[in-house]
C-alpha cells in the first residue's frame, strides 16, 4: 500500500492458511488465536425432499469431525537474542499480545530471523510485500511444517522520536498495534495469535531513516 496514513501501514500478511506454507502444506484444524484441544463434535444436517406423492421424505445426516491437538513447544530453547534490543523488544511485544489471550509465548529462534532480516532488506529495495517470502520460505532454515509472515509499510515507516531507540519502539509499537487492531480474520492478527506458532524471528532494516519489519513465524 501506498497511502500514507497511520490506519494504512500494512503490507498484508502472508498465512499458511492461504496455501503459503512452509513445504507446501496449508494450515487446516482449529481456528487461529485459540489454543487447539483434542476431541470429538458431532454435526447434523436434516434434508426434506417432497416426494410425487406428496409425502416429505426425511434423510439426516451426520457429519464427525475429530480435531487433533497441537504439538507440544520444541525442546530446543529459544536462541540468544542479538545485540540488538529492539529485536528483543519486538518479541516481547507480541508475546505480551499473546498473553493477552492466554497463548504461550513465542521462542524467539536466531535462523527464521536471519531470513526475516533478509526479507527486510529486499522490501526496501522493491517494495513488494513477501515477495522474499514466496520465493524463499519453502525448505528455509528454521521453518518447521508451517509458516507465515507479517510484514510492514512496503514504503517503511517513517521516523517518529529523535531518540534512535525510543524511535524505533514506537515504530514498531505502531505497527503491531494495527496488526491487532485487525481483530479475528486480519492476516496479520490470526499469524500473531496462532497457536500452532511456537517460533518467531525478526528482521528489522533501516534504509532512508525508514524501518522495514518483518516477522516470520513458524511451528
Amino acid at each position: 500500500m501506498r497511502v500514507r496514513t497511520l490506519s494504512a501501514l500494512l503490507a498484508g500478511s502472508l498465512v499458511a492458511s492461504a496455501g503459503v506454507a512452509c513445504g507446501g502444506s496449508p494450515a487446516s484444524g482449529a481456528s487461529p488465536g485459540a489454543p487447539s484441544s483434542g476431541g470429538e463434535s458431532v454435526e447434523e444436517r436434516v434434508i426434506l425432499e417432497k416426494q410425487p406423492d406428496g409425502s416429505v421424505k426425511k434423510t439426516t445426516i451426520r457429519t464427525t469431525r475429530r480435531t487433533v491437538p497441537a504439538p507440544p513447544p520444541p525442546a530446543r530453547p529459544a536462541d540468544p537474542f542479538p545485540s540488538d534490543p529492539l529485536v528483543k523488544y519486538n518479541v516481547d511485544r507480541v508475546n505480551a499480545y499473546r498473553a493477552r489471550k492466554g497463548l504461550a509465548p513465542l521462542l524467539y529462534d536466531a535462523k527464521i530471523s536471519a531470513f526475516a532480516r533478509r526479507g527486510s532488506e529486499q522490501l526496501a529495495r522493491d517494495h513488494v510485500a513477501h515477495a522474499h517470502f514466496a520465493a524463499n520460505a519453502e525448505g528455509a532454515p528454521g521453518f518447521g511444517s508451517r509458516a507465515a509472515e507479517n510484514q510492514g509499510d512496503p514504503s517503511g515507516v517513517p521516523a517518529l522520536d529523535g531518540d534512535p531507540r525510543r524511535n524505533g519502539q514506537r515504530q514498531i509499537d505502531v505497527m503491531l498495534k494495527l496488526m491487532m487492531d485487525e481483530g479475528p480474520g486480519g492476516g496479520h492478527y490470526d499469524n500473531m495469535m496462532n497457536a500452532r506458532f511456537r517460533r518467531i524471528g525478526v528482521g528489522l532494516f533501516y534504509a532512508g531513516g525508514k524501518l522495514y519489519m518483518t516477522n516470520d513465524f513458524s511451528d
